[in-house]
């Protein structure tokens, strides 16, 4: 158990590492990426590129990240609906029935669901016994 910590904090090292090591490389690349654009148009021209390319390969992760992410939630959706059946499709549908009443109930009493919100989350995380009971709850 003393363990944990320890290896919390080096990988936690190790990370930071890696990230500086990733923009370190992230700069370098739009720096060459610069410097071939310079050969072709003048210096703001070619930083304007070199900007609007980097922004569109950032949109291109964040969109790709967005379809694998989808494609594996799906994945388990359909893994959790084969393996539980009739309890999934009862628990599905209790949930968007739950939902929809919350809805309504937020939307009609925005103050209200507040207040409630800020009290419930100032409950369970004040009680250990309360969090964990929920926990439990969850779980299954």
């Amino acid at each position: 158990m003393r363990e944990l910590p320890i290896r919390i904090a080096i990988m936690a090292a190790a990370l930071l590492v890696a990230a500086v090591g990733v923009g370190a490389t992230v700069v370098f690349l739009c720096l060459a990426l610069y410097a071939l654009l310079l050969t072709v148009l003048s210096a703001p021209l070619a930083a304007l590129a070199a900007a609007g390319l980097v922004f569109l390969a950032s949109l291109l992760v964040i969109y790709l990240g967005g379809v694998l992410s989808s494609m594996i939630a799906g994945r388990a959706r359909r893994a959790r609906a084969k393996r539980g059946g009739a309890a999934f499709a009862f628990s599905t549908e209790l949930g968007r029935l739950l939902g929809e009443d919350a809805q309504s109930f937020i939307a009609g009493k925005p103050i209200l669901a507040l207040l409630v919100a800020l009290v419930g989350g100032f409950t369970v995380g004040a009680s250990p016994r309360l969090r964990d009971f929920l926990l439990r709850i969850l779980k299954y």
